[in-house]
């Protein structure tokens, strides 16, 4: 090296020296151009703990990405109506979505074996039939282009009335706003007359007479206001819960940096969403239990050989979930019932 050559090496490192080093430091690593956004839409009010623990969870990523991941959660079907979630995020248009038994249609249908008309009897039996079946739920939504992140529950499901319905006798004729082609099987099995009526309407529908009666999960009484229009539960127990599973849009998942998606993982770990969703749902329907004669509603307990007679005649319901969904709906079945030592 030329004396020249090391003048010039010598006096680049002290000019770099008297700038604070600057001028010798390694390159910053180029910064993201601007924050990923995921879209995440549920039908869940505002305040409930699906939607109070989706924002936590996405706080956490936000935090631990530094910016660079932002999940948007929209409550209230503020983005889509309830029957929209599933083929928003499977077309894309959400990149992260919730895919709910309440809207399973022929593309999910055989992932409901647990959702059918009094599979279940309770969120402890739900949970643990659930989760034994996960590598299913993994490969069903896989199939569909969906990555599988988390299970989630809402409690159990009975209905809201206008009038008591207390037995069998008493379902003949009404009109029951049900949720998909399992509950309005049962329903019609049971003598009534389905109605399909998106989540966001159910008000509406009980406030107009439009329907006599609508199944959804009892903790809505509050959040949603139903007692201003409905002074009967009906605890018939029509799923012991209602599963929702979290997943996202796989190409948007490959899309992801590596790091992110593991930020997405850990930050789920961090905030224990899906345990938490489960032990929230438990609270929420033990809570309601006492909340409803506060609120003016009337609680009904169907006896226990009303129950057996509904379960009896509503299990038809199976058969024709069975004729629909093939060879996977009667592997999901055959799961679900090892699962529930049946």
């Amino acid at each position: 090296m030329s004396k020249t050559t090391v003048c010039i090496v010598l006096t680049l490192i002290l000019s770099g020296l008297a700038m604070g080093g600057t001028a010798i430091a390694p390159p910053p690593a180029v910064a993201q151009a601007k924050p990923i956004v995921w879209n995440l839409p549920t039908v869940a009010a505002p305040m409930y703990y699906h939607t109070v623990n989706y924002n936590a969870w996405a706080a956490r990523v936000k935090e631990k990405s530094q910016g660079r991941l932002e999940i948007r959660v929209h409550p209230a079907s503020s983005l889509y109506p309830g029957p929209e979630l599933i083929p928003a995020v499977l077309d894309g248009r959400s990149e992260i979505g919730t895919v709910l038994a309440s809207y399973l249609t022929d593309v999910l249908l055989e992932m409901g074996p647990l959702e059918l008309p009094f599979m279940t009897s309770g969120i402890e039996e739900h949970k643990k039939a659930a989760f034994q079946l996960r590598p299913f739920y993994t490969e069903m939504l896989a199939r569909k282009g969906l990555k599988l992140l988390a299970i989630s529950t809402w409690p159990s499901q009975q209905i809201f009335s206008s009038v008591p319905i207390r037995t069998v006798a008493d379902w003949k004729g009404k009109k029951i706003r049900v949720y998909g082609a399992d509950s309005a099987n049962a329903a019609r099995l049971l003598g009534a007359a389905p109605v399909n009526i998106a989540f966001g309407e159910v008000y509406s529908a009980l406030e107009k007479k439009t329907v006599d009666g609508a199944m959804t999960s009892a903790t809505n009484a509050e959040p949603m206001k139903f007692f201003e229009v409905a002074k009967y539960l009906d605890y018939w127990y029509l799923a012991g819960a209602a599963q929702e599973w979290l997943v996202a849009n796989q190409k948007a998942w490959d899309a992801l940096p590596k790091d992110l998606q593991q930020v997405v993982l850990d930050s789920m770990k961090d905030v224990n969403l899906e345990e938490k969703e489960w032990q929230d749902a438990t609270a929420a329907d033990e809570k309601v239990r006492k909340r409803l004669p506060e609120l003016g509603m009337t609680v009904i307990e169907p006896s226990k050989e009303e129950m057996y007679k509904a379960r009896k005649i509503a299990k038809g319901a199976w058969d024709i979930w069975l004729q629909r969904t093939g060879a996977d709906g009667k592997r999901a079945l055959e799961l679900a019932l090892k699962a529930l030592g049946r």
